[in-house]
């Protein structure tokens, strides 16, 4: 392709579905931007002819492709990114990865960023570069998308309702996916590896590591999704929120349907450890079954249903209410994380590089989606809202 400059956004990982699907987003909102031309857009991965498949599919002839190897060496990665406005980072899965390499490679590069990461230490690795990003000027968000991503930004509207930190108690996060919600095998091996993975919850400001997919739980996530059986989950949703929000009580819950797919979750978790932590043979188990999962996802749609429970302390009477209940609810997975890591990512291009005229909302450093101010935040919200079946916020 051409020289970096002419670039606006690298996706690495825009191959995949949600690459693919932030693409479509970033394309479709910032086109609607009066105040500067559609975003230049560069998909960044291994296979040119998986691009042009994706770049056919989306009908975006202008699309650029940029070879990116995660695993080559920093100065590698530095070169490849540098000149991009931002870079986005969807190549999961992000299980069994220790280090934020394409992140220190933007910071030296220059280059705002963000991510999809799903799995806490490499968000946390990514966190102590900081001080690091602040001093080159950089923006970052990690952990964001749908969930995690928003799910934290409605966690922080519900401390903020329940009156702030001093007043919360507890905040309960709950999820539904019916089947895969369209997802490919990516997401499908990321659930797999967190079958093995500890689920990290906090009792009274404490860390309980807790087995995953245990303490079944019916939630009820509104009209048009009613009631599901959800069962711990790791989400880094949950340290995150525990750390920016000053939260001493946090877990999160999964569920999918049809029944048959949370009994064979419960069943993998009898594998091996061993095989369950392996990437790639978790990766191969996704690719072998996506035929079975294609077919039970036409007949139980892709709809994503999140919840977000707030509670209040026993002693708080300032006139606040006792308990909060958030719902947002997408008939689509996969068109709706795209749809939400686009909006972080046009958040962090707000003010900078003459995308727009309005002012930057996310200053220098890297930020947790629940650390984000409410300017921010409710910017984000509102184009999350979009497209919603349930929205009560």
């Amino acid at each position: 392709m051409g020289a970096s400059s002419t670039v606006d956004v690298l996706v690495v990982g825009g191959n995949g579905r949600v690459g693919a699907s932030t693409v479509r987003w970033l394309h479709r909102l910032s086109s609607r931007c009066s105040a500067s031309a559609p975003l230049r857009l560069a998909i960044g991965g291994r296979s040119r002819a998986h691009f042009e498949a994706v770049r056919n599919r989306l009908d975006l002839p202008e699309l650029l492709f940029r070879t990116v190897d995660l695993e080559a060496e920093m100065n590698s990665l530095v070169t490849v990114v540098r000149g991009a406005k931002l870079v986005v980072h969807t190549a999961g899965p992000f299980q069994g990865r220790t280090q934020p390499d394409l992140l220190r490679a933007c910071i030296e590069a220059g280059v705002p960023y963000c991510d999809v990461c799903d799995e806490y230490s490499l968000s946390r690795h990514a966190k102590d570069l900081s001080g690091e990003a602040a001093a080159a000027g950089i923006p970052a968000v990690v952990s964001c998308g749908i969930w995690p991503g928003v799910s934290a930004l409605m966690a922080a509207e519900a401390v903020q309702q329940l009156g702030g930190a001093s007043s919360c108690e507890r905040i309960e996060l709950s999820f539904f996916t019916a089947g895969t919600g369209g997802a490919g095998p990516t997401i499908v091996s990321a659930t797999f590896l967190l079958l093995a993975t500890k689920v990290l919850t906090y009792r009274d400001g404490m860390l309980t590591l807790k087995d995953p997919w245990t303490e079944r739980r019916l939630v009820d996530f509104g009209d048009g999704v009613g009631r599901h059986a959800c069962y711990l989950f790791d989400n880094p949703d949950v340290p995150t929120t525990v750390e920016a929000l000053a939260v001493a009580n946090c877990a999160s819950r999964f569920g999918t349907a049809p029944g048959v797919w949370n009994s064979l979750f419960a069943a993998m978790k009898l594998m091996p450890s061993g095989w369950l932590v392996n990437r790639a043979a978790m990766q191969g188990l996704a690719v072998v079954s996506m035929p079975v999962i294609r077919l039970v996802d036409k007949l139980v749609g892709a709809t994503n249903a999140m919840r977000v429970d707030g509670f209040s302390k026993a002693d708080v009477s300032s006139g606040f209410p006792e308990k909060v209940t958030l719902r947002c609810v997408h008939a689509d997975l996969e068109d709706c994380v795209g749809q939400a890591t686009a909006a972080f990512a046009m958040e962090l291009l707000r003010g900078r590089s003459g995308h727009t005229s309005a002012e930057q909302t996310i200053p220098s450093g890297v930020w947790y989606p629940a650390e984000l101010q409410a300017t921010a935040r409710n910017n984000i919200l509102e184009v999350a809202r979009e497209n919603t079946l349930v929205w009560k916020i």
